[in-house]
């Protein structure tokens, strides 16, 4: 794809064909780009962007590739920018730039959309796929599994998404990990504020930028595809996206409360939650993961719990969120299974990833339920799954000697684990739900993944109040 070009050769394309506007002389040459199209890229310049990378993003989304780019520069003459990409082509191609040196030759290069007559000729000329044009017949979108599950999700333009942020102003961010950057926003299209998950391309100086931009393209489209296929009271609505721009971007519902990371930390001067509050959304996490569980044929497995991916609306309702690391997987239904699966794509946060993923990459639902006993630990304790102030670094080792020193008693127990900055425990029916919460969460992290629940019996136990036993 185009956009997969090696960096320095992408940037001279784009120097070259900025200066003077000369994009735009290239565009009415190019299939499928449109005078909508041509305008955005016009107001993309406005914010000091390059508007032939843009343009180029578009035409790329639009199932366009590098050898059609080096056709394309035969077209229109430009020599110089067949010269600088040729090595990114297939050498078939490289007789061009002599047919265009000595035109006296008849035969003249040509741009041919992938219409869905070339498209199994295009499948042997290309080395990678490319997606599908727009334009092309409607009956090959059925067997695209993205554009399947992301029917009915808005998409919106990138320079809507730029008015939206203020340019992607710094006052605007409300967040950063991963592969992104988390926007706050007022986009029309819907109404309303929004979080924009912009998905950064950066600079790599260790010669794999390539293999960083097809990484971070794979995660924004995983997340998109998720997101839009599963639809549930507990994971993070998407109501828009735009992958035509130079980075793709995710568009959320604006989450007014921030993560649950944040308000067990009282971040920007919140109170602390309210015990209540901590069981409804110990229940609704719980829940949201079930059903990513078991809804499907095939489970999905979210692949990154923790607290900072537990989002909070202006109900304190909680919602999954971050779904860049999700894989289809399997249930470990019984310890008898042989099977489990193999991976070596998923890269969790260290402090909440069981010890079966870290040592033998053993992908099942039961990675799930390891992070989310170490989630619900936090919400006991109030500490860090991680922290090298503590004796004892690690969440599950720390609740585990102070039980050891409570003598396992309740009361001290709670003395010992209970969040300081909670509000006390207003009667019996908190006293136990904080003891529920710190035994169903060692029973999900243990380490041992054939003993640890599944999300089934975890939300039975939160719900029933009920205290699991612990092997």
């Amino acid at each position: 794809m185009i956009t997969f070009m090696k960096n320095d050769l992408l940037q001279q394309i784009c120097d070259i064909l900025d200066t003077d506007n000369t994009w735009e002389t290239i565009a009415p040459y190019m299939p499928g780009i449109q005078l909508r199209d041509v305008e955005v890229c016009k107001r993309f310049a406005s914010y000091n962007k390059s508007p032939t990378h843009l343009l180029l993003q578009i035409w790329c989304g639009k199932g366009y590739t590098t050898n059609h780019l080096y056709q394309l520069f035969a077209k229109t003459k430009l020599v110089r920018l067949m010269r600088i990409m040729k090595s990114e082509v297939d050498e078939k191609y490289h007789v061009l730039e002599y047919k265009v040196l000595n035109p006296t030759r008849k035969s003249k290069p040509n741009v041919q959309p992938p219409s869905s007559q070339s498209a199994s000729r295009l499948k042997k000329i290309e080395s990678k796929d490319a997606s599908p044009s727009p334009t092309q017949s409607t009956t090959s979108t059925t067997n695209d599994p993205l554009r399947v599950a992301i029917e009915g999700t808005l998409p919106v333009t990138y320079f809507e998404l730029l008015e939206a942020t203020n340019g992607f102003a710094a006052g605007n961010v409300i967040g950063k990990g991963g592969y992104g950057t988390v926007y706050k926003g007022e986009l029309k299209a819907t109404g309303g504020m929004v979080a924009v998950k912009r998905i950064l391309a950066g600079n790599d100086s260790s010669g794999n930028g390539s293999k960083v931009e097809k990484e971070r393209l794979r995660q924004s489209l995983t997340e998109l595809r998720t997101l839009a296929r599963f639809r549930h009271d507990n994971i993070l609505p998407i109501y828009a996206y735009s992958l035509e721009g130079p980075e793709p971007c995710l568009v959320y519902q604006f989450m007014t409360n921030g993560s649950l990371e944040d308000r067990l930390l009282c971040r920007k001067g919140t109170p602390p939650i309210t015990w209540i509050q901590r069981k409804e959304i110990s229940i609704g996490a719980a829940r949201g993961l079930l059903f990513l569980h078991s809804f499907a044929k095939t489970p999905i497995i979210h692949g990154d719990v923790k607290t900072a991916n537990i989002l909070l609306d202006k109900h304190m309702e909680p919602k999954l969120g971050d779904f860049g690391l999700c894989r289809d997987g399997q249930v470990e239904v019984e310890a008898t299974e042989k099977c489990p699966l193999i991976v070596s794509h998923i890269k969790g946060t260290l402090a909440y990833l069981a010890p079966e993923f870290i040592t033998s990459k053993i992908l099942t639902t039961k990675l799930d339920v390891y992070s989310y006993g170490i989630v619900l630990l936090e919400i006991a304790s109030g500490q860090r799954a991680y922290s090298d102030t503590r004796e004892t670094r690690g969440l599950v080792e720390y609740c585990q000697v102070n039980k050891e020193l409570a003598g396992h008693r309740n009361l001290k127990v709670r003395e010992l684990l209970i969040d300081r900055r909670a509000p006390p425990l207003a009667n019996e029916a908190e006293e136990l739900f904080l003891e529920t919460l710190i035994e169903v969460g060692l029973a999900g992290a243990h380490n041992d993944r054939k003993i640890r629940p599944s999300m089934a019996q975890i939300v039975e136990w939160l719900c029933k109040n009920t205290l699991p036993t612990i092997a």
